[in-house]
């Protein structure tokens, strides 16, 4: 039933480009931009969950048969390879934890960005997940031309994240532009 409301609520009622792809893992499913090389969209559902696996030897990977990011990408610049799904919330298990370190899940993001308000809010997500299940979605977008790394990656203008409290239905959404922030937390939350 979860899984239904998660994708009812979110998948557009539009065709895909030829250049994205539809991926459903066990943990998050991402529509994937091979002309981009980085996710368009991102979403998971999480519950808390005792840690019992770290990331310690863990590094991004590639998928077979799709065109992602990969390390030269963020080689000698201002971008943090950032997660979309946190590894943090799926560090339950070994398998669970290795999906979250997928290019597929992985989008260009200002180190700044990445280290500050994004980390905070994944921070206070988690412990909300401890009273509700959440529901989440990352939405990727991207200027008219945007700007590329030195491998071809496209760089995003913002992320939004949308967040679902399943149980009382409250909908919580941030946005933020791929640059430093320079506000608190609180003040990327649309009203």
């Amino acid at each position: 039933m979860k899984k239904l409301f998660n994708l009812l609520f979110f998948i557009p009622l539009f065709a895909l480009s030829q250049n994205d792809t539809l991926i459903t893992r066990p943990i998050y499913t991402v529509l994937y931009s091979q002309k981009y090389k980085q996710p368009i969209w991102l979403e998971y559902g999480i519950k808390h969950k005792t840690c019992s696996v770290t990331r310690d030897g863990l590094d991004f990977h590639s998928e077979k048969g799709i065109i992602t990011s990969n390390d030269i990408d963020y080689v000698n610049n201002d971008y943090d390879k950032g997660h979309m799904a946190p590894a943090g919330d799926f560090c339950g298990n070994k398998q669970s934890m290795y999906l979250t370190f997928s290019y597929l899940n992985c989008s260009l993001q200002d180190y700044k960005l990445n280290r500050g308000v994004w980390k905070e809010l994944e921070n206070v997500v988690r412990e909300w997940s401890k009273t509700d299940s959440l529901i989440i979605r990352v939405d990727v977008a991207f200027s008219k031309k945007p700007k590329k790394t030195k491998g071809g990656a496209s760089i995003p203008s913002s992320f939004k994240k949308t967040i679902i409290f399943y149980e009382s239905k409250k909908k919580l959404v941030y946005v933020f532009p791929n640059n430093p922030p320079n506000k608190k937390l609180g003040e990327y939350l649309l009203k």
